[in-house]
């Protein structure tokens, strides 16, 4: 369970991941031994599930550069579908949805020749009909 001390540290991360276990200490009143075995506690239980970078395009459009919908012939063929969205790098997410379409890939920011390629691998899915994709241009909030 976390506490106060906990949200604050997760807090500071979010800010910046890198920032040092000293820094976090001063931060949140405690020693540098607290805080480090309170990161381990948050790693160990997931409520961290890694630390990562902030590039400049992902900054800007929220870490998403487009976004995939997709219609399928069949729905019985989604899960396997969706186990292949799964093993392509680009995809950062895959989204089950309701309404006109079944699925929505979020993909991560990539040059546009790259872009059109993995929209190539997607279309040779089996059960892949239809797609739609939307470009992110950049996050308003």
């Amino acid at each position: 369970m976390r506490d106060k001390i906990d949200e604050q540290i997760l807090e500071a991360l979010r800010r910046d991941s890198r920032v040092p276990v000293t820094d976090l200490s001063r931060k949140v009143g405690r020693s540098r031994t607290a805080v480090q075995a309170r990161l381990s506690r948050l790693e160990q239980t997931q409520q961290i599930l890694g630390y990562t970078i902030k590039e400049p395009s992902t900054v800007e459009t929220g870490g998403i550069g487009a976004i995939v919908l997709i219609n399928m012939e069949i729905r019985s063929k989604g899960e396997a579908a969706a186990r292949e969205f799964a093993t392509m790098p680009e995809v950062a997410s895959c989204l089950r949805i309701v309404g006109d379409h079944d699925f929505a890939l979020l993909i991560n920011p990539i040059e546009k020749p790259r872009l059109n390629l993995v929209l190539e691998q997607i279309y040779k899915i089996d059960g892949v009909k239809r797609t739609e994709t939307i470009m992110a241009l950049s996050k308003e909030f």
